[in-house]
């Protein structure tokens, strides 16, 4: 009988945030740092930095803010629906690749 009213909520929510952060500010942020701190060719000291940038853009995310509250094709919920996301991703992204140790292709640590 509740099919559903959980993902209704959370669509909800993101629709009326009201935060000073826009969407596509944070992703910036987040592009730019996965680039900076989790390239191709990654290394331990940039990892272990990254982990950190990252876990803040995540709490940023409880700021964000959108200006459509409309629900008919309202690109800035889904941005910021895809935003979540790519957070999400990002976090496991970076914690586990610091946490792998042995250097496996580009994914090298130096001894």
């Amino acid at each position: 009988a509740n099919a559903g009213e959980a993902s209704i909520a959370r669509m909800d929510k993101i629709r009326n945030c009201k935060g000073p952060i826009p969407t596509a500010d944070l992703r910036r942020e987040l592009q730019v740092s996965m680039q900076k701190y989790a390239p191709v060719y990654r290394n331990s000291d940039d990892l272990a930095t990254g982990k950190s940038v990252i876990s803040d853009i995540m709490k940023k995310y409880q700021d964000v803010g959108i200006k459509d509250r409309s629900m008919v094709w309202n690109t800035d919920l889904i941005e910021t629906l895809e935003l979540e996301n790519l957070i999400n991703q990002a976090v496991q992204e970076m914690y586990s690749a610091e946490a792998r140790k042995e250097s496996r292709g580009a994914h090298a640590h130096e001894n």
